[in-house]
């Protein structure tokens, strides 16, 4: 019954996720019975779904995601020792992410204007930025075979790349929004540029 996963934090994480469904309950007679659950980037809604998915069905579809990451992060524990400060950080994405999105879905119905856009874009940058700053303490990258010290060498690299990418996420909801458009496609380089150096850094 995978005796090395930590099924208090999977336990307190998929609670957080859940939370929202309190407060969908809470103003659920104000709320409309079909509701916006997607946006453009002009901050236009072009999806909606039933008040009862909104306010059960997206949360209760968080808790997926969120377990699958608690199980990546505990079996990585298991093979590969524990990094306590890194696994913290990334079972409290979804978490997060979740009650922030939601109570700004709830609160798009609820006729209080919200840009989603710039919440999403701010959310990326704080993860962006948080996430660059543990990876130069990570000392193993994945599908490259290198020692401690050369995996904290290339690491160094894509977490100072990563707050860079954070900054800018962050900088783009004062811009227009075609900004942050253009902002996803500067992940394709990043993405490119880490490969390439992780390659060489292994052939040293």
């Amino acid at each position: 019954m995978m005796k090395f996963m930590k099924w208090k934090i999977w336990g307190l994480t998929s609670f957080i996720c859940l939370l929202p469904i309190l407060l969908g309950l809470a103003v659920w007679d104000k709320l409309p019975d079909v509701m916006a659950i997607h946006f453009d980037m002009y901050n236009n809604p072009d999806n909606f779904a039933p008040k009862w998915f909104v306010v059960f069905g997206l949360p209760v579809l968080m808790v997926l995601p969120q377990t699958i990451c608690c199980v990546i992060n505990d079996v990585n524990t298991k093979k590969f020792g524990e990094r306590k400060k890194f696994t913290r950080v990334t079972k409290w994405i979804i978490p997060v992410l979740s009650m922030v999105l939601q109570v700004a879905t709830l609160a798009y119905g609820l006729s209080v204007p919200v840009d989603i856009r710039c919440v999403v874009m701010l959310l990326v940058g704080v993860m962006f930025i948080v996430l660059g700053n543990y990876m130069p303490k990570f000392d193993r990258v994945k599908n490259f075979n290198m020692d401690a010290e050369k995996a904290r060498k290339v690491n160094r690299l894509i977490g100072r790349m990563m707050v860079g990418m954070g900054i800018l996420a962050i900088l783009t909801v004062f811009l227009e929004p075609m900004v942050s458009v253009l902002w996803l496609f500067l992940l394709i380089p990043l993405i490119i540029i880490s490969v390439i150096y992780g390659v060489k850094v292994a052939k040293e």
